[in-house]
């Protein structure tokens, strides 16, 4: 009997221990594409997921042992590939839904997995818009800011020609609807900097999981204050890590301006900077006021208080070069610096996508009868390049589909009342499938239907 109550513990602890671990990282999705199973990455803390389930095609690959312990993360040694195809994608389905902002990030290393050494080009998508282009041999990530217009969020993989198309990670972050303004569009990171330091932060550093990689000058000094920096509290919402805010970049003396430039390939390039201050050096009658400008542009003047974070966020600015100038105002006894710097551009979207109920319906059709058709991905309309074979849409404010064949797809069972959801239809064909019962009264109540 006392084994039996042991028994009973042991695995009441299990089963509690499986639960926690399973309900860690609230708010985040952590896939590893390609991974055999689930795990938790102890050093990250992040509890990591296999992809079955988030995409229903491709293939499961490892990297190459020539170079699978070059990189130690658990995430760079397996990765999925779509060979079939022109868009394969993942959806994620956020607890929280629309209506909040989100940073998503896509990791890629080829890691010769097929021994050809020939590293693929490649678009990536975000819903039905263009993200970026994936083109690098070694460890990469592409980052967006984001806020889905609906309860999915589906990240496509395009084959252009350039070669198969992989993902090594997928990964979803929901951040505080305070911090990063994007309006109608999207903030593709450009870089993410830890300035005065040459370490790298994430998770568990950093709650929402950004990484900031560390980047020193050699013209300026590195200053810090470890011992009271870990000692502040803050409730800045833009929560950038104790590690990352101990440190900064400062210039020489007090009359010289911390400029910064960077290039872009685009002239209509929009940007978008934050700039993140915390005073780490202040002494009884010194001050610290600084003017930030981009482009010669004022941002804002800020007064540095001891161990106080402090973001200044920029408005949106187009041109090919980003200049900034962070200087000290008249009456500041102290030179300018900065602890972390984060710089988007922005992105509109150029699509719309198809209305919800028909979008909704496609995909339970899909599932009611188990329908594989290489393009049957992403959104059924849009874009209108890889809208999926045996539809037609109308293209006005919001794609719906208006024809639907699907003569010949191996469908069995009832007529699937989803099929009633297609409200825009007008011709459908279920010819040549193996399907049986009556003929349900919601056809004859489409509106739109003309020829069946």
């Amino acid at each position: 009997m006392k084994i039996l109550k042991m028994l009973h513990v042991l695995v009441g602890c299990l089963a509690l221990g499986v639960f926690a671990r399973g309900q860690q990282n609230p708010g985040f999705i952590s896939i590893d594409c390609g991974a055999p199973n689930d795990y938790h990455d102890d050093q990250l803390d992040i509890y990591y997921k296999a992809d079955t389930g988030f995409v229903d095609s491709g293939t499961n690959m490892q990297v190459s042992t020539q170079v699978i312990y070059q990189d130690n993360r658990q995430q760079s040694k397996n990765l999925r590939i779509f060979s079939s195809g022109i868009r394969n994608c993942y959806t994620l389905m956020p607890d929280k839904g629309k209506g909040n902002t989100y940073l998503v990030r896509a990791s890629f290393w080829y890691g010769n997995y097929d021994g050809k050494n020939q590293t693929p080009a490649f678009d990536l998508h975000i819903d039905v818009n263009y993200w970026t282009t994936v083109n690098t041999s070694s460890w990469n990530y592409e980052e967006i800011i984001y806020a889905p217009p609906r309860d999915y969020i589906q990240v496509c993989l395009v084959n252009t020609g350039s070669g198969v198309p992989f993902i090594s990670t997928l990964e979803s972050r929901l951040l505080d609807n305070s911090t990063y303004q994007i309006n109608s569009g999207a903030l593709v990171t450009n870089l993410r900097y830890n300035l005065g330091s040459l370490n790298t932060y994430r998770h568990p550093q950093d709650v929402y999981d950004r990484i900031w990689a560390g980047e020193t000058y050699e013209v300026w000094s590195s200053i810090s204050n470890t011992t009271a920096i870990v000692t502040s509290t803050s409730n800045d919402a833009y929560e950038v890590p104790l590690e990352v805010l101990m440190t900064a970049t400062q210039v020489p003396n007090v009359t010289n301006p911390l400029r910064l430039q960077w290039t872009s390939d685009n002239s209509t390039t929009i940007w978008s900077v934050y700039f993140h201050f915390v005073e780490l050096q202040l002494q009884e009658n010194y001050i610290r006021e600084l003017t930030v400008h981009v482009l010669n542009q004022l941002v804002g003047t800020v007064m540095l208080e001891n161990l106080k974070p402090v973001t200044v966020a920029s408005f949106p600015v187009a041109g090919l070069s980003l200049n900034l100038a962070i200087q000290a105002t008249d009456r500041s006894t102290l030179p300018p610096l900065l602890n972390a710097i984060e710089i988007f551009h922005m992105v509109e979207p150029q699509n719309s996508p198809t209305f919800l109920d028909d979008f909704n319906a496609m995909y339970d059709i899909k599932k009611i009868y188990g329908v594989i058709r290489a393009n049957w991905q992403g959104d059924p309309c849009v874009p209108t390049q890889y809208s999926w074979s045996g539809l037609h849409c109308s293209y006005d404010s919001s794609p719906r589909i208006i024809s639907l064949n699907l003569s010949s797809s191996g469908l069995k069972g009832l007529i699937a009342t989803s099929i009633s959801n297609l409200t825009a239809v007008v011709s459908l064909d279920l010819s040549n499938n193996s399907l049986t019962g009556s003929v349900p009264d919601f056809l004859a109540q489409m509106s739109s239907l003309k020829v069946l």
